[in-house]
């Protein structure tokens, strides 16, 4: 296999940056999600990578072999660049079996029909589908179609697999079950993979390490936990999952931890925070909401006081909105039987080691 290497890549339509001179890699064997919001450029790069674009600045390279290169003019067509790609809308013929879709990659490359054969059976199985070799695209599910679209990119064993948000189209359920089967299917085949996605629980629950963009630009690379527990920025941090974002500034500093006063809130909360945040830094408070735990405030003395403005069950969750002082308000995701109700007056708890203040950063952006 190979790893993906994008050296200050840059397209523009017109006087559009779509990318700007992103630099990254994609690791050998691992998938690595590109997550952001519509607009942001992922779909743009994995069209560069795919060879469907031109960059107008930087290099892409498969391993040590240069696949594109904006200043020499030098491109691999696409055909020529040993690559798997699933579309988001499957991109399967419907007059052909499955076993005929699966063989149409190989037939364009002139494999020995045993050998042709062969391929088609293993991919099949790779993703379940053995058993419908003979039927047709309209006889399937979506989501056995898109498992169809997976076994054609990977009949032909290529080095880097590329995922255009394919499971966008399926509902909510079958989009879950998806996720765990394409988890399964890639830990077996090893292969290089970059999957585009906006959903930020498929990501998460998808990948090894996940490449974060916003308007044309990486804004952080991590593991899911990484992104999650420690963002670089508010943005990251809205993104990759609910986060209660507040401008902040540190009033006790320490190794790792310290205490940070939100304006219009008095009393101080405790958190973790990036080496280097020194007494009276100013930065963003991020409390996620499963890290804040209420009490009704009557016999709790002290603390942050709120009332509840809004009470939402979910089944195995309760979603509250708190209003603090200072027309502040906090998002909380709770379990447990014991439901609060619109109005009640309640004091807020937050987990000191599941907060994270990000100095430098500005709550609003």
């Amino acid at each position: 296999m190979a790893s993906v290497g994008v050296d200050r890549l840059r397209k523009c339509f017109g006087a559009n940056a779509a990318v700007r001179d992103i630099s990254v890699e994609f690791k050998d064997g691992e998938l690595t999600s590109v997550l952001g919001p519509s607009g942001c450029g992922k779909s743009t790069m994995l069209n560069l990578i795919a060879g469907f674009l031109d960059p107008d600045g930087g290099s892409i390279r498969f391993g040590d072999r240069l696949i594109a290169d904006a200043r020499s003019g030098f491109a691999v067509p696409p055909n020529k660049r040993d690559l798997g790609m699933v579309f988001q809308s499957y991109a399967i013929w419907p007059h052909m079996t499955v076993g005929e879709n699966v063989a149409y990659g190989l037939r364009m490359r002139r494999l020995p029909r045993a050998d042709r054969d062969a391929k088609v059976r293993r991919s099949l199985q790779q993703v379940r589908l053995e058993g419908m070799i003979d039927r047709y695209p309209h006889e399937l599910s979506g989501g056995q179609q898109q498992r169809v679209a997976l076994a054609r990119a990977i009949a032909y064993s290529p080095q880097i697999l590329l995922f255009d948000e394919p499971l966008s189209n399926l509902d909510a359920q079958l989009r879950e079950a998806m996720r765990a089967e394409l988890k399964d299917i890639h830990r077996c085949i090893g292969v290089t993979a970059v999957y585009v996605t906006h959903d930020q629980a498929e990501a998460m629950s998808l990948s090894d390490t996940i490449v974060v963009m916003g308007e044309g630009q990486v804004l952080q690379v991590g593991s899911p936990r990484a992104l999650y527990e420690e963002p670089a920025n508010a943005r990251v941090a809205r993104f990759i999952g609910k986060a209660n974002i507040f401008d902040a500034v540190v009033v006790e500093g320490g190794n790792r931890v310290a205490r940070v006063r939100v304006d219009g809130i008095e009393n101080p909360f405790g958190c973790r925070t990036s080496a280097g945040a020194a007494l009276h830094t100013r930065g963003a408070l991020s409390i996620r909401p499963e890290a804040i735990r209420l009490k009704p405030a009557a016999g709790a003395p002290g603390g942050v006081h709120g009332r509840i403005g809004t009470a939402l069950y979910l089944g195995n969750l309760l979603q509250y909105q708190v209003e603090l002082g200072g027309g502040r308000t906090l998002d909380v995701q709770q379990s447990g039987a014991d439901q609060l109700r619109v109005g009640d007056e309640v004091v807020v708890e937050i987990d000191p080691g599941r907060c994270y203040f990000i100095a430098g950063a500005a709550g609003a952006s």
